[in-house]
């Protein structure tokens, strides 16, 4: 190195993000992976601690199957210049064991592993909640290949129980989340489709009764301080949504009303008689 040049300091890559919270409450799924697509870096996962899913097995694999799979859907698309974009398919691999889906996110790839026993509709929609979710805290531009990060490490999974703070990723999305409160009124999502969300409110009748309904969640489901977590993710809808309910549709009310039915395991007409 000449004595004109400044000295570059190396910075070694930091470990995987924790997804603890993001991944919670989640049944069936077994692993969620979010790795660089060209050097299979593993950026972001989560990991059952009995699922039998080793990170540091797959996530190689994973990468060149996603490649093959953009490489065959440049061939079905007939797009035959090789300075066209690669497509960005979702990926579906069924096994007897496991059921794995891989989305693209600019560089990135989310991979969701589930068992087998995961119906593979609702394995996609959980898979496209949780890439929706993740697309915010992923980086906007292409990383640099590190020589640094041939070999992946892969932190030991925790021992008991789970953090009652979120942390990395899903801390970062956490505050974004709050951020949005002091903006427009947040949207549902909206999956297959483009149209906006309502505009009017829910009579007032139905916002004090989720109101109420949220109140008894908190107080007679497990874990109650990511009870909320588990509601937005199932209802497709963000925290700060949850803490201003006037501000949703009405068929966002509906939504609320059936992840709190799937989480309690009761029907609509028990759910009715508690508020």
């Amino acid at each position: 190195m000449s004595a004109t040049e400044p000295s570059r300091a190396t910075t070694p890559p930091a470990g995987p993000i924790a997804l603890d919270g993001l991944a919670y409450g989640i049944d069936l799924l077994d692993a969620l992976l979010v790795f660089h697509l060209g050097d299979a870096h593993i950026h972001a996962l989560w990991v059952r601690p009995e699922g039998g899913v080793r990170p540091e097995d797959v996530v190689t694999t994973l990468r060149d199957a996603y490649r093959v799979a953009q490489f065959a859907g440049k061939r079905l698309s007939g797009v035959a210049s090789p300075r066209a974009e690669a497509p960005a398919p979702l990926l579906t691999l069924e096994l007897p064991q496991r059921l794995a889906l891989l989305r693209r996110i600019r560089a990135h790839v989310v991979a969701c592993i589930f068992d087998a026993a995961m119906p593979l509709g609702m394995a996609r929609l959980i898979s496209s909640r949780l890439a929706v979710a993740l697309e915010p805290e992923l980086p906007l531009a292409p990383e640099p290949s590190d020589a640094a990060r041939s070999r992946v490490a892969i932190p030991a999974p925790p021992s008991t129980g789970i953090r009652a703070q979120p942390e990395g990723a899903v801390a970062a999305f956490s505050s974004a989340i709050l951020r949005a409160a002091d903006g427009p009124a947040p949207q549902t999502l909206t999956f297959g489709s483009a149209l906006p969300r309502r505009s009017h409110p829910p009579p007032p009748g139905e916002l004090v009764r989720v109101t109420r309904l949220l109140a008894h969640l908190e107080a007679h489901a497990p874990e109650p301080h990511v009870v909320r977590h588990r509601v937005a993710l199932r209802a497709g809808l963000t925290l700060a949504a949850l803490d201003r309910p006037e501000v949703l549709g009405p068929e966002a009310v509906v939504l609320i009303e059936t992840a709190m039915q799937d989480i309690l395991g009761i029907d609509r007409a028990e759910l009715r008689r508690i508020a």
